[in-house]
């Protein structure tokens, strides 16, 4: 059955999605309710009428007011989409007649390394910044050890990770991570460009950066048992 997915449903403006995400599941239960008195209900039967559900909410009211902000920040860059970003909330505030389409998709726009200059941070400092370890320490992410992993390989692009991915692009999965859930080992061979990716799931912190952000969408994003993933306590 379909249930509700929080994943479209951010305000981007006010880098909210919370309340969204609740209002969407509710929504989704209410439109699976609403079927179980037809006889014809199937296991595995889309429910339409949460898409109708869902167009009629408030969620829909309030994103489509910004509807236009992450397409002005594709098309014209940073200042651009910043000046537009404030015209659509404060003044527009989704009356535009118009509609900002942008034509590619993240993952078009991640650059080979050939035509990337190596930055060299700074050590963590223990007081303003912190090693990696100890951030995905404090955002009390947990995934049950023996559950299978909810990052998966899509099956048609398994030679992305194994030819590409570190050889090409320098493998950006292992750099932009912020849980380092993906990492690249040498093989038995020992060849600098011979590397085998781990997927460290259990680590996890749910940014979804992988799915989109990756050569050719490799990665699968499913949603893991349980619920698992960060606990933020002060959130």
């Amino acid at each position: 059955m379909l249930i509700g997915c929080s994943a479209g449903f951010l305000n981007s403006v006010k880098i909210k999605g919370s309340h969204t995400a609740i209002k969407s599941g509710m929504v989704a239960a209410e439109s699976i309710f609403d079927k179980f008195d037809e006889d014809n209900l199937s296991h595995n039967q889309e429910i339409e009428e949460y898409e109708s559900s869902m167009m009629k909410s408030w969620v829909q009211e309030e994103l489509y007011q910004v509807r236009n902000v992450h397409g002005a920040f594709a098309k014209w860059g940073f200042l651009p989409g910043l000046a537009y970003s404030g015209l659509a909330t404060h003044i527009f505030k989704g009356k535009e007649p118009w509609k900002l389409v942008v034509d590619h998709v993240d993952s078009e726009t991640t650059m080979q390394k050939k035509d990337t200059v190596e930055i060299t941070y700074p050590n963590p400092d223990g007081v303003t910044t912190f090693d990696l370890l100890t951030n995905l320490q404090r955002s009390g992410t947990y995934h049950e050890e023996d559950q299978p992993s909810h990052l998966k390989i899509k099956p048609e692009k398994v030679e992305i990770p194994e030819s590409l991915s570190y050889q090409v692009y320098g493998a950006p999965e292992q750099r932009f991570c912020p849980a380092g859930v993906y990492e690249y080992v040498d093989k038995e061979s020992g060849d600098e460009e011979n590397k085998q990716l781990v997927v460290n799931a259990q680590n996890c912190i749910h940014c979804k950066c992988c799915s989109i952000k990756m050569p050719h969408e490799y990665v699968k994003w499913t949603v893991p048992e349980g619920g698992g993933g960060p606990n933020y306590q002060v959130m």
